[in-house]
């Protein structure tokens, strides 16, 4: 049965008559009544009585005629479900994010995508900027920092400087504190090394290796050793508590970049392009970094 068989039994219901049932369809007497016929085969009960001046419903055509609205309800209920799925983001979102991100910047930005798009389903991978970096195909998008990705677009989100960070109280114990390294890459630590020799007048030492930066700021803040941290590390650092020196390499500032990391095909998935303007616009407006490039 067609949906337009459907119509044409209600229509019929109504006008009672095949003229003007003929009428209302734009469709030729003579053909209403050939499918009238072919419907009432199909169900194997008369629908109508045929007089002179009208038809006349029988109690299988009432159960048909029922049927026939039901199936027709159905219909636009699916059409309204179907309009308002393509309307709606939904589907999974896989992010890799370096975990100085993902303990900084993501859960408030997280929050707000999950709360804008509740039907998203999100598989979020937090690691070292290497890590995530070989493991590209096992995401929609990354964020990283350090160098871009190679074939891929790169979205340039922010930039930071460092700072080398002791206990305030303990300025004169400088040399003797223990340094406290977080897991990075070997160009990164080098620069780190290189600033350490040529402003302690010692050889660097870091006599406290740990796998996540968050992990050695905890250690900074319980008074363990001293440290080198990126900017948007230092924001809640109590400054009466902790002295901070920027860090510069041959004159210039130490600076880390963070990109956004994808394939521009996955622009085409709603979610994906909906994540990246939120993730955009939560730093451009928050103003993360006083430095932070637009995007």
């Amino acid at each position: 049965m067609k949906m337009d068989d459907y119509r044409l039994l209600i229509t019929l219901d109504e006008t009672r008559t095949l003229r003007k049932a003929a009428e209302q369809l734009y469709i030729s007497q003579p053909a209403v009544t050939q499918r009238l016929k072919s419907i009432e085969r199909y169900f194997g009960v008369e629908i109508f009585i045929r007089t002179k001046k009208q038809l006349i419903t029988t109690t299988e055509g009432a159960m048909v005629i029922a049927h026939a609205k039901e199936m027709l309800n159905q219909e636009h209920l699916f059409k309204d479900k179907i309009k308002a799925h393509i309307g709606a983001i939904n589907g999974n979102l896989s992010i890799g994010c370096s975990s100085l991100v993902g303990q900084t910047l993501l859960p408030e930005v997280l929050s707000q995508y999950t709360s804008e798009y509740p039907n998203v389903e999100v598989k979020l991978h937090v690691g070292s900027s290497d890590e995530i970096k070989q493991q590209y195909n096992d995401y929609h998008i990354m964020i990283v920092r350090g160098n871009q990705l190679l074939n891929k677009h790169n979205d340039h989100l922010m930039d930071d400087q460092h700072y080398f960070i002791y206990p305030t109280s303990k300025t004169t114990e400088l040399h003797k504190l223990p340094f406290i390294e977080f897991q990075a890459d070997p160009v990164y630590i080098n620069q780190i090394k290189s600033w350490y020799y040529q402003h302690m007048s010692q050889d660097y030492h870091a006599r406290i290796k740990v796998d996540q930066v968050a992990t050695c700021k905890a250690l900074l803040l319980s008074g363990v050793g001293v440290t080198i941290l990126p900017e948007i590390m230092t924001k809640d650092l109590d400054d009466a508590q902790f002295t901070k020196i920027k860090v510069d390499i041959e004159e210039r500032p130490l600076v880390r970049a963070t990109y956004l990391s994808y394939d521009m095909s996955m622009m085409q998935l709603p979610q994906v392009s909906a994540f990246i303007s939120v993730l955009k616009t939560y730093i451009k407006e928050a103003n993360v970094l006083s430095h932070t490039v637009d995007v």
